[in-house]
C-alpha cells in the first residue's frame, strides 16, 4: 500500500506541470490569423468601405457585418450613407452574398435607399425610396483590403419620382476588413 501511495504521488507530480526551472531564453510566437491559405475574408466579420457612385449615389461610406459564413459563401448585412452634391442624403440598408473562396468573390445582393433633400431649396423637395440590386466582383487581399466593382441599377418601383423604372448605374469601392 505504501508503494502505491508513492507511485500515485509520483504520477501527480509529473502531471502537475510544476517545473523546477523556467527557461526564459525563448520567445513564443503566436501564429498569424492571416496567411496565404486563410485570407482575411474567412476570419474577419466586419468591413467598412468608401464608395464612388454605386449604391450610395455619389460619394458614400458603408459598413457590413458578416451574418452567416461557410467556406465558399458569406451572407452580410449592410448599412451606409451617401450624398450627391451635398444637398441629398441617401441612407442605404441591404443584404449581400459573397460567393467564392480565398480572395475573389462574386457579390450579389439588394439594397433599399431612401433619399432626403436638405431644405436648402425648400420648393419641391425630392424624398423617395429606390430598390438597388447588386452584381459585382470583390477582391479581398490577405491584409484585409477590399476592392469592389459593382453594377447597381436603381429600380424605381416604389414611386414615380425618378421618371424611369430602371436606371443603369455602377460603382467602385475601397475599404478594409476587421
Amino acid at each position: 500500500m505504501k508503494n502505491l501511495g508513492y507511485l500515485l504521488l509520483l504520477v501527480l507530480l509529473i502531471n502537475s506541470g510544476v517545473n523546477a526551472q523556467v527557461d526564459t531564453n525563448f520567445v513564443t510566437v503566436k501564429p498569424s490569423k492571416r496567411n496565404s491559405d486563410s485570407p482575411s475574408s474567412a476570419l474577419d466579420k466586419n468591413s467598412i468601405y468608401f464608395e464612388l457612385l454605386g449604391s450610395t449615389f455619389g460619394i458614400g461610406v458603408s459598413y457590413e457585418r458578416k451574418i452567416v459564413s461557410t467556406p465558399s459563401l458569406a451572407l452580410n448585412a449592410r448599412i451606409g450613407v451617401g450624398t450627391v452634391y451635398i444637398v441629398n442624403a441617401a441612407p442605404t440598408l441591404g443584404i449581400n452574398a459573397l460567393i467564392g473562396r480565398k480572395k475573389n468573390f462574386l457579390e450579389i445582393g439588394f439594397n433599399f435607399t431612401r433619399t432626403f433633400e436638405f431644405d436648402l431649396f425648400p420648393a419641391n423637395p425630392d424624398n423617395y425610396w429606390l430598390g438597388n440590386p447588386i452584381l459585382g466582383y470583390r477582391l479581398i487581399t490577405n491584409k484585409g483590403l477590399i476592392f469592389r466593382i459593382v453594377f447597381t441599377p436603381f429600380l424605381d418601383t416604389f414611386n414615380a419620382a425618378v421618371g424611369s423604372d430602371l436606371a443603369p448605374y455602377g460603382g467602385l469601392s475601397i475599404g478594409k476588413t476587421f
